[in-house]
């Protein structure tokens, strides 16, 4: 009975003692997938472009769309005008894509609920947590598509 008492108290110590470190890892420094997952959310989807600029852009933003400048600048330029001029559109997150220090986001873009849209990848690489480069390709969504695959 005593063994049974001592190896159930250590079981317990070691349960609370995962426990009380679990939430100090926790709160550690975020990875690569959630800054860019939490960056396309708030840029894109809560539409707070100037917030998700100054937490997760760096100040060296290198920009490979050939239609955007270098630096945060454009961006912070850019998409607060296409918001309001497009106040329905939708950006919808399909899948993300991990390895080292690149993410790749797959993403639906549509200007309103009505359109087909785009299919959309978007590659950041991430540097001491923040965003410092960025490619993008993009594919209109066609109407009749030779494959019923879809795109997603």
């Amino acid at each position: 009975m005593r063994m049974k008492l001592k190896s159930l108290a250590l079981c317990m110590l070691v349960a609370a003692a995962t426990l009380a470190i679990a939430p100090a890892r926790a709160a550690g420094p975020q990875s690569n997938k959630d800054i860019v997952v939490a960056f396309f959310r708030m840029m894109f989807q809560d539409r707070n472009v100037d917030e998700a600029v100054r937490r997760y852009v760096g100040p060296g933003y290198t920009q490979h769309n050939p239609y955007m400048q270098d630096g945060v600048e454009p961006m912070v330029d850019f998409f607060p005008a296409y918001f309001e001029q497009h106040p329905q559109s939708i950006v919808e997150i399909k899948r993300v894509i991990a390895e080292g220090d690149l993410v790749m986001i797959h993403n639906l873009w549509r200007d309103s609920p009505e359109d087909r849209g785009q299919a959309v990848v978007d590659i950041f690489r991430v540097e001491n947590g923040k965003i410092v480069e960025h490619w993008d390709v993009s594919q209109e969504i066609p109407e009749n598509p030779a494959n019923k695959n879809g795109m997603f």
